[in-house]
């Protein structure tokens, strides 16, 4: 089962709901979230990276911004990387245009979250649609008939789907 809403899911979204996604959005330490990276400044060429938040600063008391959590490992080959020492071509090299590595540092409206599925049932609950409450249908494995969550308010079904996170996303769409 899916477990949490991927970067297609967020490319299905209109940009006044990525915006609204991204106003309602508390980041938190280990969440997941996708940045899009400017890889191309002349042709205006973005690509969306998937990180886990590491930690969380204020930039001016205004703009947040989220710091990439690295694997220990990959800090610590950073750290004592070290050139070899009779290497006399390392200072002749040219500057290497091609480095890929986009930073640890993001600003959090160049993100945008990808929910698990208790962080979209906590985000559905703080909207609209959450307001009267509502419950979720979870079928039984072996019933042969009916394979569908459902989503359902005081008033009745809102919503089916086959997947709980496309379900809960597809809810989530409709109040952006």
């Amino acid at each position: 089962m899916k477990q949490y809403i991927t970067v297609e899911d967020l490319k299905s979204l209109s940009d006044s709901q990525k915006q609204t996604l991204n106003s309602l959005w508390l980041p938190a330490k280990y969440d997941r979230a996708v940045a899009s990276v400017c890889k191309d400044v002349e042709k205006d060429i973005y690509e969306d990276l998937e990180f886990v938040v590491g930690d969380i600063a204020l930039s001016h008391g205004t703009s947040i911004i989220l710091r990439r959590l690295r694997l220990a490992d990959e800090m610590v080959k950073e750290d004592h990387e070290m050139p070899p020492e009779n290497d006399s071509t390392a200072e002749d090299e040219a500057f290497d245009m091609d480095f890929d590595d986009p930073g640890d540092y993001f600003m959090k409206e160049d993100c945008l979250p990808l929910f698990n599925i208790g962080q979209l049932i906590s985000f559905l609950r703080n909207t609209k649609a959450g307001q009267n409450g509502f419950s979720i249908g979870i079928p039984p494995v072996n019933d042969r008939f009916e394979q569908n969550f459902t989503l359902d308010d005081r008033f009745g079904e809102v919503a089916k789907s086959e997947g709980l996170a496309d379900l809960l996303f597809d809810m989530i769409k409709t109040v952006l």
